[in-house]
């Protein structure tokens, strides 16, 4: 019997053993991501937030008026760039009406106005949008969508600048920009 026992014990050490060596023989399906490829997520927290922009329920917002970018407050998010290229940004934004609807946005420079509003298509609660630049045209259609940033490697500043009260960004994504 007791032979018996020192049996089963031997398999029952055995089995997790060989299952780990099959599990580290076999290819990965998913590989890990590359952030080159995918991007570097931010969420609206990880900003450096000035007023009038506030931070709650994971969002940022103006709170008052509408702005001009001198008055905006600013939302400062710190990157780092590997591979020189050209960038784009995703974000997860709400933007529930034409009264509600924009940012100034620019990197490594405080934005400019008019040419760097990005207007936003109103959203039906929080949706993906990529950013655009309103350049030399109005708030019905960007002239620059999407807004393709070239950038060196090293470390880097978006600048987001408060422009429309009750628009609000959940979070956002800077990733290389697909061949035009």
């Amino acid at each position: 019997m007791n032979h018996f026992a020192s049996v089963i014990l031997a398999f029952a050490l055995a089995i997790p053993a060989l299952a780990q060596d099959t599990k580290t023989n076999v290819p990965e399906s998913n590989p890990p991501l590359d952030v080159q490829t995918t991007g570097q997520f931010f969420p609206a927290s990880a900003a450096i937030l000035s007023a009038p922009l506030v931070l709650t329920n994971d969002y940022f917002y103006l709170v008052g008026d509408q702005s001009e970018v001198a008055k905006g407050g600013s939302a400062i998010f710190n990157f780092n760039i590997t591979n020189a290229g050209n960038y784009v940004i995703e974000t997860l934004v709400n933007a529930p009406d034409e009264s509600s609807n924009s940012f100034f946005l620019n990197i490594d420079a405080q934005p400019e106005d008019p040419a760097m509003i990005w207007d936003i298509a109103v959203t039906s609660g929080f949706e993906k949008r990529t950013v655009s630049w309103r350049g030399n045209s109005d708030s019905s259609s960007d002239e620059i969508d999407p807004k393709r940033f070239k950038l060196a490697p090293g470390a880097h500043k978006l600048i987001i600048v408060g422009r429309e009260p009750g628009t609000l960004l959940k979070s956002l994504t800077i990733r290389p920009a697909l061949p035009q």
